[in-house]
């Protein structure tokens, strides 16, 4: 995606600029807010976008494309740095007064932080920027937190590969949906704010989940994911996802968030079992990290095999119980693969997870409740 494809993206799709309006806790529904694209500020400094509401600026924006390279991504570290420093000391050519919660924002594809060439946990941010990433595959956004980049630091200085950015935290793709319903549930009957734990024990909780004494991983992952908000009620891409049906959900997750995982599991699994559908074969957890670690050079993946098996349990578990993908007993070590996810179209891909009973039961049960 180049840079001006992501200006463009953002100039044309409402819907895009109110998610970022969201993010930044800026109230879009007055219709008072502006993005004024390519605005002028001192020292003859043009940036891509000034977000005003009413008279005030509330952020300044600075976008980059996929195609970035390490000399320009620093240069746009410095740019965001000076808009800041125009906000803190009310400097403007134009006359502009700025809010005092006023911040500078990098605006990133979300390919730049699987960029091969540099890390972006290793560079320092401006005090009080923000960094927003553009999902290039569903449009949404979300906030990098500080807790990421370090993350993301640790796997260069850890000889770790970054695969994705993305990780669903312990939970099934069901429970994650069954949560994201629920918020959304709660924000269509007035609720300014979920508490986590109340909500756990007055409804969450009774549905015996696999996890289920653990939903506060479900909210988590939906923050993290950029589907709810501080609040923890579901920003403007999480009430689109609220109302999908269970299969269109999870494969909007698979394409957007977490194909590279699920597409790297399912080819370890097809190479151990020799490409044998629908017949038992025998794979530890020590097998299949040693197949991804010597496929990847030596080297440990990030959220797959650097935290011993615990991501490789979340990861089988998602293609059993959520796509029906593959099939294994609890603590056995005796898998098989149902169908390869990988050559499968979309409408098939649908159909198999329609036909997940284990997965529909849950949900069931939670419309039951409700």
């Amino acid at each position: 995606m180049t840079e001006m494809e992501v200006h463009n993206l953002i100039i044309n799709k409402v819907e895009l600029r109110n998610s970022i309006l969201d993010l930044l806790n800026i109230n879009y529904i007055n219709n008072k807010v502006e993005f004024i694209h390519e605005d002028q500020y001192p020292n003859g400094m043009y940036a891509d976008f000034t977000i005003k509401d009413n008279k005030e600026v509330m952020a300044i924006m600075e976008c980059k494309g996929s195609d970035i390279g390490v000399n320009d991504f620093v240069r746009g570290i410095g740019q965001i740095l000076e808009y800041q420093h125009f906000m803190d000391n009310k400097l403007s050519v134009k006359g502009y007064s700025y809010n005092h919660l006023a911040c500078a924002v990098y605006f990133l594809p979300s390919s730049v932080l699987r960029n091969k060439t540099f890390n972006i946990g290793l560079f320092k941010f401006p005090e009080k920027s923000k960094i927003i990433e553009l999902n290039e595959y569903n449009n949404n956004v979300r906030t990098i937190t500080e807790k990421e980049l370090q993350e993301l630091a640790h796997a260069s200085n850890n000889n770790l590969v970054t695969i994705s950015q993305y990780y669903i935290r312990d939970n099934r793709l069901f429970e994650i949906y069954i949560c994201l319903k629920y918020c959304q549930y709660k924000k269509i009957r007035g609720a300014k704010k979920i508490n986590r734990k109340d909500e756990e024990k007055k409804i969450l909780q009774q549905l015996g989940t696999p996890n289920n004494k653990n939903w506060r991983n479900a909210f988590i992952s939906l923050s993290s994911l950029g589907l709810i908000d501080q609040n923890n009620l579901p920003t403007y891409t999480g009430s689109i996802y609220a109302s999908l049906d269970y299969e269109q959900f999870c494969l909007e997750m698979y394409k957007s968030y977490i194909k590279e995982y699920i597409d790297l599991l399912m080819q370890i699994l097809l190479e151990i079992s020799t490409n044998s559908i629908n017949v038992y074969f025998s794979a530890t957890y020590g097998t299949i990290s040693e197949k991804i670690y010597d496929k990847f050079n030596k080297k440990y993946v990030l959220y797959v095999t650097d935290s011993e098996n615990r991501y490789l349990s979340s990861w089988l578990n998602i293609m059993r119980d959520d796509f029906a993908c593959i099939d294994f007993a609890s603590r056995s070590e005796r898998r098989k693969v149902l169908y390869n996810i990988t050559a499968y179209n979309e409408n098939a891909i649908l159909d198999m997870i329609k036909n997940n009973h284990y997965a529909h039961n849950f949900i069931n049960r939670f419309n039951e409740l409700l």
